[in-house]
């Protein structure tokens, strides 16, 4: 009995790294606009019923909604990324690090997602210390060593990136770390001085999030820019099996 001929099916995808960015910064235009508008709601304690509603599908601040789906998603798309390095330089020197950068960042999407992080906020440390306001999230106390930490182990890894890759990342990493970090100590700091609901405190939460925002961006470009500098096809073999 013959048997059923097969044939290959060409599957391939041309990625434009500036056309994704484009888009990308739409997104984030649309995510801020209507962020600030959520914010303005919550400012005005929800003037009419559906404001709550828009508020909790678009505010910057929540959790389990577009924005935070959004950023979990564009995470998770830095790891996915980092993968793909990582299985290109198998025999390279660093390979562990770009293996342990993809974990990382499947890490940051998860707790984008279900703010694992939060934890760590608590608030009887804040009181038993006496903290600075700027110490109001307490998480912060344990993410500044991180961050130190961080640095300090993949400084070597840096420098051997080429220097276009260089000033990416480190743009990437200047601006989220100032978001995730830096703003939400400021945002802790107005919280304590002037409430919640004081228009400063919405100002610097809006400030942290599209830093974040932008830093993952900018991440995603600098992947993408350095996935084509290797000059590497990557072929995608699907088999299926009757059993």
């Amino acid at each position: 009995m013959s048997q059923p001929s097969t044939r290959d099916v060409d599957l391939s995808l041309h990625i434009s790294a500036k056309k994704i960015i484009q888009r990308l910064i739409i997104i984030i235009s649309f995510l801020t606009l209507t962020g600030a508008i959520s914010a303005y709601f919550w400012v005005l304690e929800f003037p009419f019923p559906s404001s709550k509603w828009f508020y909790e599908i678009f505010s910057l601040d929540e959790e389990l909604n577009i924005p935070a789906w959004y950023s979990s998603f564009m995470l998770l798309s830095c790891s996915g990324l980092l993968a793909v390095i990582t299985t290109i330089k198998k025999t390279d020197k660093y390979f562990i690090y770009w293996k342990n950068l993809s974990l990382i960042f499947l890490f940051l999407s998860l707790d984008e997602a279900f703010s694992f992080h939060e934890i760590l906020i608590i608030p009887a440390l804040r009181e038993a210390f006496n903290l600075l306001p700027i110490f109001f999230h307490t998480w912060v106390i344990f993410g500044i060593p991180a961050v130190i930490f961080f640095i300090f182990k993949y400084f070597r890894f840096f420098l051997d990136l080429p220097k276009k890759i260089q000033k990416l990342f480190l743009l990437a990493a200047t601006l989220y770390v100032s978001g995730a970090l830096g703003m939400e100590m400021v945002s802790g700091l107005f919280r304590v001085y002037f409430g919640r609901l004081d228009i400063m405190t919405t100002i610097a939460i809006l400030i942290e999030e599209l830093l974040e925002m932008t830093g993952i961006v900018i991440f995603i470009y600098a992947l993408l820019t350095y996935l084509r500098s290797l000059k590497e096809i990557i072929n995608l073999k699907i088999y299926i099996s009757e059993k």
